[in-house]
């Protein structure tokens, strides 16, 4: 906070103050020994402390002229300070530039790589077929999951005029044996060692015979047609 600032009073106020006081004293001075001279009165009714009580107390002469001079020493005062009036100074703040807050981006957490799964490259192992029995209802199924149903129907044809079906016919001028009526019996082999018995093992020999020579067994069965074999 800042302080107010009284102004200076002029050597002229001073002395004539100085001036004043000097001469309050001489006036007292002479007025209090008269004071002092005189005879003491004698008490009356009117001496009394409850009638001194009541009474107003009179005014020295030397308190009555320091009061008036006091009181035209302010006034003096008041109007130099109104004549000159006093800014109080105030100290500037130092002044601080605003300093901006710099946008600042997160920083993402680096994720951690999860390992590559190893894919493994080999091949799925096949179901193995189930196996069929040694029936001909069993070679009838087993053309079937290789054939279309008419290469099928031209192979039913051609198995009905050589055997009928039947996986042990054999013809006793030839020596040609099975469903395929294969010439001799014995190139079954190649198929399985179960020829003579089997009829799956004969069927899986002709349809592989049959692809070799006439490419489908719809071929064979033309070629059959005219020829009266195959």
């Amino acid at each position: 906070m800042s302080r107010l600032k009284i102004p200076d009073v002029s050597w002229r106020a001073c002395r004539l103050s100085a001036a004043f006081l000097l001469a309050a004293l001489m006036a007292a001075t002479f007025l209090v020994k008269p004071a002092a001279a005189e005879p003491a009165a004698k008490p009356g009714p009117s001496d009394s402390p409850a009638a001194r009580a009541h009474q107003p107390m009179p005014l020295k002469p030397l308190s009555l002229f320091l009061n008036l001079q006091h009181l035209k020493l302010l006034d003096a005062l008041k109007q130099q300070a109104a004549a000159h009036p006093t800014v109080p100074q105030r100290t500037a703040a130092p002044s601080k530039a605003p300093t901006t807050p710099r946008a600042t981006t997160p920083q993402r957490k680096a994720t951690p790589q999860r390992p590559a799964k190893q894919v493994s490259r080999q091949a799925p192992a096949r179901r193995a077929a189930p196996r069929l029995a040694a029936t001909v209802s069993g070679a009838k199924t087993h053309a079937r999951s290789k054939l279309s149903t008419t290469q099928c129907h031209c192979l039913d044809n051609l198995i009905r005029r050589e055997s009928g079906w039947n996986h042990r016919a054999a013809n006793p001028s030839s020596g040609a044996y099975g469903l395929m009526q294969a010439l001799p019996g014995s190139k079954m082999s190649s198929a399985g060692s179960d020829w003579r018995t089997n009829p799956v093992t004969q069927i899986k020999w002709g349809l592989k015979y049959i692809k070799q020579r006439y490419g489908t067994p719809c071929g064979a069965w033309n070629f059959w047609q005219k020829n009266g074999w195959y």
